[in-house]
């Protein structure tokens, strides 16, 4: 398989994982995720989920907590090694909290290993808030 090939797998794995977080969805999540004790996840403001079930915990308190949520995925780069494929992005986040709508902007590492079934899951998602965040002029879908 062509590099170009897998980082359109890649691309399609990073976006159904913002569609799980739209969703609001654990269940979506669960299939994403490498359910591993070495996987790490690092929310904006939160200190280190360590291990699938602490990462899931922090799904269920974050789903619990938020009325809705839109993402809109800006600057995206993908690398591959081997069985690993890092995405890095520009999270464009529009989300309401207290039936106020907020925007902020959140960069994200997302790291992805392929299984023995071809499959990529997540191991490791760390987002990190833009300081004085401009959203991108662009319509949302």
């Amino acid at each position: 398989m062509q590099d170009d090939e897998i980082i359109v797998e890649v691309n399609k794995v990073n976006t159904q994982f913002y569609h799980a977080f739209e969703s609001l969805s654990t269940e979506m999540m669960d299939k994403l995720w490498k359910h591993d004790e070495n996987v790490v996840c690092i929310h904006p403001g939160w200190d280190l989920s360590n291990g699938w079930l602490a990462i899931r915990e922090s799904w269920i308190t974050i789903f619990s907590n938020t009325e809705t949520i839109k993402f809109i995925i800006t600057n995206t780069k993908v690398r591959i090694f081997n069985n690993i494929a890092v995405v890095v992005c520009l999270e464009n986040i529009e989300t309401s909290v207290n039936s106020q709508a907020i925007k902020i902007g959140v960069i994200a590492t997302n790291i992805f290993e392929r299984n023995e079934l071809n499959q990529w899951l997540l191991i490791h998602h760390h987002g990190s808030s833009v300081t004085n965040y401009i959203p991108p002029n662009i319509s949302s879908q």
